[in-house]
């Protein structure tokens, strides 16, 4: 398959069941003006509207057959598409087609998709920020970059959570800068009910009121979104998660990878040759986001020195400037069960070779490698196309297990911290230290 078509192991946030609009969700847009609203926006667009949340029996069953056939030719395993997936079609078919808004539709086919239990499998809408972040990755390939989107940063849903719960949130972001925190539950959005990233169509650059619950409380909050590249917005979240903390032990750097590929490496090994490199030991951050990874975005900690000889610059004024091309400091990782895809096979090699231990949750066991189908403009699927292992182990539906195993399936913000303090606990008595061998050498 062609590379332009197929990019090995990018994760999506929102499998399984949680990556379904609950009824509730739907019942909610249904009663509110929301649909009317999001009607008079695409009124002033094409006929096939990205912005249109109705739909008819007749555009569900044509989703629902290019649904089916995109399953039955492209699906990694034949035996799965001829029987998991016709099972699902038969039991979800009459919900699909009676959707009446392009939630319901999101709802029903992902709960048949789920059927499977295959991940790299989901029904994407223009609702759902992954209908964006993958549209914009996936278009690098054909060098036509599109997925903008009115982008907050706030990240709901996902991996067990209800879909309005905040669970993660972009360094740097407008989310970040408007104080929303992990664990919120978004209830309103300019009034209007929550239902998704419809809520933001067409306000970039407006202020925008977002009543919370927080503690059982209500807070206001007010968030400005900017329309931009989802996909870029995770790069310079990882650049502006770089930080520096002080200790009498030494320096420790911290860096949060938001999700995978040639721009994001880039990016990391930018800051690992500048604003990380004198740091005495580092905690690199993989929980959440998406994948994409592959194993050269760990180059940095297994070269040997002797090989990456320290090169300087100097300016006619004097300034001088050098570039370290390697990392030969301790490492420890924060991992969990939103670790998924690309960031599994960076946890399996850094705990197989000993190079850095693990913190938190067992990641995903999402391990196959995704390619996106555009159907038309509202939606898409994204299905796993290919089966993967690495080293012979197939990590699908497996996983990464911890060292320490410090487990928040909830979110809570306090077993967060404390899945960083114990990540920085382990690394300290180790700043300074000669690195030990690797599993492997000789």
């Amino acid at each position: 398959m062609r590379r332009k078509f197929l990019v090995p192991l990018i994760a999506s946030m929102l499998f399984g069941t949680s990556n379904c609009i609950s009824a509730v969700r739907a019942e909610e847009a249904a009663k509110t003006p929301i649909l009317d609203a999001a009607a008079k926006v695409a009124a002033t667009e094409s006929v096939q509207s990205p912005f249109d949340l109705r739909v008819t029996p007749d555009y569900c069953q044509k989703i629902l057959s290019k649904v089916d056939q995109l399953i039955s030719k492209n699906l990694y395993s034949a035996d799965i598409a001829k029987n998991e997936w016709m099972k699902a079609r038969a039991e979800f078919g009459k919900k699909i087609v009676e959707s009446k808004t392009i939630m319901d539709l999101d709802q029903w086919l992902n709960a048949a998709i789920k059927k499977m239990h295959v991940s790299h499998c989901q029904f994407v809408t223009t609702n759902d920020e992954t209908f964006y972040f993958l549209n914009a990755l996936f278009s690098r390939f054909n060098n036509k970059p599109k997925g903008k989107m009115d982008f907050t940063g706030v990240i709901c849903g996902g991996n067990g959570l209800p879909f309005n719960q905040v669970r993660y949130i972009i360094d740097g972001s407008p989310g970040e800068q408007s104080k929303f925190v992990v664990g919120d539950k978004i209830i309103t959005v300019s009034g209007e009910p929550y239902v998704g990233q419809a809520n933001f169509f067409k306000t970039s650059g407006k202020k925008i009121p977002i009543v919370v619950e927080r503690d059982g409380k209500g807070v206001t909050l007010t968030v400005t979104p900017n329309f931009k590249d989802p996909f870029l917005a995770y790069i310079e979240g990882t650049t502006r998660s770089a930080r520096i903390f002080d200790s009498p032990e030494g320096k420790v750097g911290y860096v949060h990878l938001w999700a995978g590929g040639q721009e994001p490496r880039d990016a990391f090994e930018t800051l690992l040759s500048s604003k990380l490199a004198e740091t005495d030991g580092l905690i690199i951050d993989m929980r959440d986001g998406y994948g994409g990874n592959s194993l050269t975005d760990l180059d940095f900690f297994y070269r040997n020195p002797i090989g990456y000889p320290l090169f300087t610059m100097q300016e006619r004024g004097g300034h001088k400037s050098g570039t370290k091309e390697y990392y030969n400091k301790p490492v420890v990782a924060l991992i969990n069960g939103g670790s998924r895809s690309g960031k599994e096979l960076l946890a399996y090699s850094l705990k197989k070779s000993g190079r850095a231990r693990l913190i938190g949750d067992r990641t995903a066991g999402y391990v196959l490698g995704g390619r996106l189908f555009p159907i038309d403009e509202r939606c898409a699927l994204y299905l796993a196309v290919t089966d993967c292992e690495v080293d012979g182990v197939r990590l699908e539906g497996i996983g990464v297990e911890p060292d320490v195993l410090i487990p928040n399936p909830d979110y809570k913000l306090d077993v967060a911290q404390k899945q960083f303090d114990k990540a920085k606990e382990l690394l300290l008595p180790l700043l300074k230290k000669p690195l030990p061998a690797l599993n492997g050498s000789k």
